[in-house]
């Protein structure tokens, strides 16, 4: 059992659960990464010592799990235990935590914060609605909020209890920046102070960092929202979960471009028009760029390269009860066939990857947009002309010169629009941002008219084909 930093791989707990690795270690126990050997889904089993400190807040926790039923809530298959140790066996959940995103790519955009505090609200006031007395979380702190297919998931219920037992408890201390003065102070506990960790979370996200003192926040209608979340004096706090809830809506129905609510995802479509012309690296890019937008975007493969597992087995990433691998903040779906049932999860976008499948790409009949990438070398013309010819009447249709060899213009063919041919800035590592990257995404995304026509777009066009081709000896017009 991966003491003394041994291996786990041949465990197998209480004749089915094959344990995989070690998930995280804390104080209180480990949390390993199981494999059900007979429903073939994967499993988060947290295991803690019976001769530990904290055994008894850990049984209280899985008996409060156990009662609790809520999306946003890992679900709680069984309770075991042994000799030595007790075991909460739980849903598995892969994503990113809010810490892990902050400390990735810093602070999150308006809209990405705003989305996010409302299901904390959806989720806290579940918690302080579920039984007859409300049941206080009192450690809402990034570490604890995990970001699932973009969906809000709450993983630790350590501090968790009902109102009256939390306040007899000698736990009364959360997490340094985001707990409120009551739990500091020894004071009352309440649905309040829930609602001070949310005003505290909403600053963390949107500045990166957690409040100090009386400093403000430079968005002041967010902020306004956030200093009534974070009052001293807690009657002065939004008196219950669904008013805070309400303030943040009606901020975000003026705010953002993507909404969250819209009856079914927007698909895209990439396809190449021959091997090695780059259509994965372009359409995980895409898919980067959306997620650091406040976009939630799922990459799909749609070809039969295998690429997608190739990925999750040199980064170690285990399929989720969706079918989903998480790889460095990307959600991405590897090919199953027709045949192949998977449980329903939405994204606001889709990046469906056809590779060499142009032709399938143009059957797409969901599709709001196809793009082609074109190889950008002379010997590569024939064959991304053929798929343009055929491919040039479709919905939010682009040509995409991927790899071009300095200096060389491309011969269009008739009738294609030539401001919807760009060229794919150098960007080496589809998963990190690069200098002109950013630009390239959004006047794509702008020229073929899906997301809104913008995504957080702050320029205006670079410029269209003919004013390229004035100021460039490359003839394709470049961000």
């Amino acid at each position: 059992m991966d003491k003394g930093g041994g291996r786990i791989e041949n465990t197998v707990l209480f004749g089915k659960y094959q344990l995989i690795r070690t998930l995280g270690q804390g104080q209180r126990g480990t949390v390993y990464l199981a494999f059900h050997q007979e429903l073939r889904e994967y499993r988060a089993i947290k295991q803690v010592p019976k001769s530990s400190a904290g055994y008894g807040q850990f049984k209280k926790e899985a008996l409060l799990l156990t009662s609790l039923r809520h999306p946003g809530i890992p679900t709680v298959y069984d309770l075991e235990e042994d000799c030595n140790n007790s075991y909460l066996i739980e849903e598995y959940l892969e994503g990113d935590t809010l810490y892990d995103l902050v400390k990735d790519q810093g602070h999150l955009n308006r809209e990405a914060v705003i989305r996010i505090g409302i299901q904390v609200c959806d989720l806290v006031h579940y918690l302080h609605s579920a039984e007859k007395t409300p049941i206080l979380y009192l450690d809402l702190q990034p570490k604890n909020l995990l970001i699932c297919h973009g969906y809000v998931k709450l993983l630790d219920f350590d501090h968790a209890g009902r109102i009256c037992e939390a306040n007899e408890s000698l736990f009364r201390y959360g997490t340094p920046g985001f707990c409120a003065p009551e739990q500091k102070e020894g004071g009352v506990l309440g649905t309040y102070t829930d609602i001070y960790q949310i005003g505290a979370l909403l600053y963390y996200l949107s500045t990166g960092h957690v409040k100090h003192g009386t400093e403000t926040m430079s968005d002041k209608a967010l902020g306004r929202i956030v200093e009534i979340c974070v009052r001293e004096d807690k009657a002065r706090r939004y008196p219950s979960i669904p008013e805070l809830k309400q303030e943040l809506e009606t901020l975000y129905s003026q705010t953002g471009v993507f909404k969250e609510n819209q009856s079914s995802s927007l698909i895209l479509a990439l396809a190449g028009s021959r091997h090695g012309v780059g259509t994965t690296h372009i359409a995980i890019g895409l898919a980067r760029y959306l997620n650091r937008s406040g976009c939630k975007s799922l990459y799909e493969e749609r070809n039969l390269s295998g690429d997608v597992r190739a990925m999750a087995l040199r980064c170690r990433s285990a399929l989720d009860s969706y079918g989903i691998y998480q790889i460095n903040q990307v959600a991405v779906k590897p090919f199953y066939g027709e045949s192949v049932y998977l449980k329903p999860v939405e994204y606001p976008v889709v990046i469906r990857d056809y590779g060499l499948e142009w032709k399938a790409a143009q059957d797409d009949r969901e599709a709001k947009a196809l793009w082609l990438i074109h190889g950008g070398k002379w010997w590569e013309q024939e064959a991304g002309d053929l798929a343009i010819h055929e491919l040039r009447d479709c919905r939010g249709f682009a040509v995409l010169y991927n790899r071009t060899v300095p200096g060389m213009k491309p011969d269009f063919p008739e009738g294609v629009d030539q401001t919807r041919c760009l060229q794919v800035p150098d960007f080496g590592n589809p998963w990190k941002e690069g200098k002109d990257d950013k630009a390239f995404f959004q006047e794509v995304i702008r020229i073929t008219g899906v997301l809104g026509g913008d995504i957080g777009a702050r320029k205006k066009r670079a410029g269209n084909w003919k004013k390229a081709k004035r100021g460039r000896n490359a003839g394709i017009w470049h961000p």
